[in-house]
């Protein structure tokens, strides 16, 4: 919800921004980049990348999501000098520039300021070094000086040249001296490390060397030399610092990287958790009460930090959280209340989760009660919280070994996910536990089958409650929204159930008693519960990879496929639709027989569930020309239907793919499924386009197909190239057939997608059409224009156009023609060289900080 506020108010403030650039000039607008979302159609805002554009600046631009950013930009780059501005009213756009120009100003005084204020405090520093220098012997006055040279310029040089003096010559280092070093590293946090260096070597005071390095690690940054100085020192360090360092030592031992992106030859910085871990043996009591405070500091990032540190820690030392267990629970569970910060895009607390995720593992049964403590009565965001918390516990990593059915921890979080969907009502706890079986069941194997009687009987409390939601949806709903609520209520509970069949299938292929086990469970449902029943055959998956589960199976799908119940029949052909490619010599011919029939069925239900099946299906080939021919009679059912234009796509695709079996009328089936094709609205078309140019392509009217596609799959947003590659896959004779609706195209998609319609212009000269070319590219710089905008288009627009016309003089041998051709081509060349070098130099104006 925080996130829709904000795009809320950014496309407020976007709306207000058009605006004012309306009334600046009557030639600028603001055109979007990209397509339009739910929330701008919810608002009627501006919402999303949107950019300045004008017909007297060269084409491009910034979009951006704050649109004063990609207005600030086109004047910089176009409007600063423009001569040709017609302004409408004020306030306008001169106010935005305004604003930009004296936060500029403000930035450069601060910038200012700082410096002098800098220069002042190193002159500062140098009159006491000057007080101090002759009070030093020779070789002191130098080290000073090598002081003095590294705070005027802190380089790596200037540095390594006065801690290496430190190594080479520690007995040069007066008492005055490191009393000096040390009042400066005290005061200016830039020379606390090399002070650090410094001190070590020359064998200063632990008690000095301690001071310094906790003051380093205080401000939070894991210094390596702070800590380095101070593992052999932890007697030294007072117990009341550790609240003060731990932070550092944390980051030290797992540093936090995901905000940050790594390229080539950078690596992720790695972790050591030595002096965490000393910190821990030597004082325990306050690193555990640090960690608490961190906890309850209500900050996202102290969370987490907390969490990397009790996760390092419960590494070596599976109990370390067991004092602050109760803690630890209840933030993790609470945090949406807890923490102010907190975002619904960062609410899984990834290093949090693994704490607490270890501390279940340590004390499986504490952790259990305690999450089961704050579930009564909690609010939805809790309650949400605690089933990832389960989740987390149940998983299992790609590489990881199966978990044994004696891990306590696993087998108490599944059992929490398995029944929570059987009294939890609110949508957004069940998503939560429906995301957790989504994740799949690999390495849960054996603790699945252990709870095959807990997924069992889940499944029977499911079956009810979606008998009741099957009650509630013919019911009138109040509007459309309750309508789609209920719907999905009742598709994410058939999900659960389907995911619980489908783990317990898994868990038990291969184990003879788990199969019976579960086989057995369709004796034991009661007539009508046919929900249950269809959702049951999902097993066939899984079980029907061996011979023994699949004769175990093979009955009850027989069953389901010839059985009076029309959502059975539905399940049955899904489950055929599923049978493994190694089962299929196994399978009597009698159940393909069956499943071929439902294609004819007169149930809709039935018959698209099995046309969905046959595309993964494993039907022999006798069976599929009786199976093609129920596919075209439902296509020439459903061509006169309304509404049915997806269900007919996927008709369409699937018996293009099985024409030969037509033998001699295949060229007949192909120019009707063509016809069909070109009825159906594009939208539906667009992911299967280009698999049906592999068996319709050859026709010369999928040309007309693909004219009317084109225009559909132009998409210059997400430079995709699916329009081009179905232009080259329409046979030259299709080309010439329907030369009219492709150059209806081409230049239907001229502002979309400049190369799609120059591709047309390609198909077009390779079929021999030069004419027809050289008429397209004309159109296409018709409608183009002569704006300075689209100027550099109608330079690219050009080339085809002297290719073609350069290749008919050469043909005629007409001297003059080929002289004017060059002529003009050498003239377009120079005028897009300088309008690209006016690019850069526009591109140069912009006074962004990027």
């Amino acid at each position: 919800m925080r996130d829709i506020a904000d795009s809320v108010k950014v496309g407020e403030r976007n709306r207000d921004t058009m605006v004012l650039v309306r009334n600046y000039c009557a030639h600028a607008r603001v055109e979007r980049f990209g397509r339009t979302g739910m929330l701008v159609q919810a608002t009627g805002l501006p919402i999303g990348h949107h950019g300045m554009r004008c017909d007297f600046a060269p084409e491009g631009g910034m979009s951006t999501w704050d649109l004063r950013d990609a207005v600030i930009d086109f004047y910089d780059r176009n409007c600063a000098n423009c001569t040709h501005r017609k302004p409408v009213g004020l306030p306008n756009l001169l106010e935005v520039i305004a604003e930009r120009d004296r936060e500029k100003t403000r930035r450069e005084a601060e910038v200012k300021a700082d410096e002098q204020a800098s220069a002042t405090a190193l002159a500062e520093r140098n009159a006491v070094r000057a007080v101090l220098l002759p009070r030093l012997g020779a070789v002191g006055r130098t080290l000073l000086e090598d002081i003095g040279a590294f705070d005027a310029d802190r380089s790596s040089d200037n540095r390594e040249r006065v801690t290496q003096s430190a190594r080479l010559a520690p007995e040069y280092f007066s008492p005055e001296l490191v009393e000096y070093v040390f009042a400066l590293a005290s005061a200016q946090p830039w020379f606390a490390e090399p002070a650090l260096t410094i001190f070590d070597a020359v064998g200063a005071d632990d008690t000095m060397i301690v001071k310094l390095a906790i003051s380093v690690l205080q401000r939070g940054y894991p210094s390596q030399v702070a800590i380095e100085k101070l593992l052999p020192r932890l007697d030294s360090i007072p117990a009341g610092s550790v609240v003060d360092i731990l932070s550092a030592a944390i980051e030290f031992a797992s540093p936090d990287d995901r905000d940050f992106i790594f390229g080539d030859g950078e690596r992720r910085p790695a972790g050591d958790a030595v002096f965490l871990e000393a910190l821990w043996r030597r004082f325990p009591d306050e690193v555990v009460a640090a960690i608490e405070k961190m906890l309850l500091g209500g900050k996202r990032s102290a969370l987490e930090r907390a969490g990397r540190g009790l996760h390092v820690l419960q590494a070596s030392d599976p109990t370390a959280a067991k004092p602050i267990l109760r803690t630890l629970v209840s933030v993790y569970v609470r945090a949406p209340s807890l923490v102010s910060d907190l975002r619904e895009a960062e609410d899984r607390l990834p290093d949090l989760a693994d704490a607490l995720n270890s501390a279940f593992d340590a004390a499986p049964q504490e952790v259990d009660a305690l999450l089961q403590s704050l579930q009564a009565g909690a609010p939805t965001s809790h309650r949400v919280r605690i089933m990832k918390a389960y989740a987390h516990a149940v998983h299992v990593g790609y590489n990881d070994p199966p978990v044994l059915a004696t891990s306590l921890r696993h087998s108490l979080a599944l059992r929490r996910l398995v029944w929570a969907p059987t009294v939890e009502r609110d949508d957004r706890v069940l998503d939560e536990v429906t995301s957790a079986f989504r994740s799949g069941s690999k390495g849960l194997e054996y603790v699945i089958r252990e709870q095959l009687d807990a997924f069992i009987g889940a499944l029977f409390l499911l079956d009810d409650r979606l008998t009741e939601l099957d009650a509630l949806m013919n019911e009138p709903a109040e509007s459309m929204l309750v309508a789609m609520e209920r719907n999905n209520r009742r598709m994410v509970v058939r999900g659960l159930m389907e995911q619980f069949v489908e783990w317990t299938s898994e868990a038990a292929a291969g184990n003879d008693p788990a199969v019976a086990k579960i086989i057995g469970v369709f004796d034991t449902i009661p007539e009508g519960r046919d929900n249950l029943r269809g959702v049951l055959l999902g097993a066939t998956k899984e079980l029907s990879r061996d011979l023994t589960g699949l004769k175990q199976l093979l009955p009850h799908l027989y069953t389901a496929l010839v059985g009076p119940s029309a959502i059975g029949r539905s399940y049955a052909a899904t489950a055929v639709g599923e049978l493994s490619y190694r089962s299929r010599e196994n399978i009597p011919d009698l159940l393909f027989e069956a499943f071929g029939a439902l294609l004819w069925d007169q149930y809709v239900v039935v018959h698209k569930s099995t046309v969905a099946a046959f595309h993964r299906s494993i039907i022999p080939e006798p069976y599929r020309i009786n199976a093609a021919q129920a596919i075209l009679n439902l296509i020439r059912y459903y061509r006169v239907q309304s509404n049915e234009d997806h269900f007919l796509t996927e008709c369409v695709s699937l018996l293009a793919g099985m024409a030969d079996l037509f033998g001699e009328a295949n060229g007949a089936i192909r120019r009707y499924l063509i016809d069909v094709a070109i009825g159906i609205d594009p939208i539906f078309l667009r992911s299967d386009i280009l698999s049906l140019s592999h068996s319709l392509g050859t026709d010369s009217e999928f040309a007309k197909l693909a004219a009317r596609m084109i225009p559909h799959l132009a998409d210059r947003y997400n430079q995709s190239d699916k329009a081009l590659s179905l232009i080259r896959r329409i046979a030259p004779q299709g080309v010439k057939a329907h030369a009219q609706a492709l150059h209806a195209a081409a230049i239907q998609v001229l502002d979309a997608d400049l190369q799609t319609a120059l591709g047309i212009v390609e198909a077009f000269s390779l079929a021999g059409m030069s004419k027809e070319a050289d008429d397209l590219v004309t159109a296409l710089l018709d409608r183009n224009g002569n704006t300075v905008r689209l100027r550099r288009r109608r330079t690219l627009l050009q080339w085809p156009q002297f290719a073609l016309q350069f290749e008919a003089a050469v043909t005629a041998r007409d001297a003059d023609a080929i002289s004017a051709v060059s002529s003009a081509w050498r003239h377009a060349a120079a005028t897009d060289a300088q309008d690209e070098e006016d690019g850069h130099e526009r591109r140069a104006r912009s006074r962004l900080p990027f």
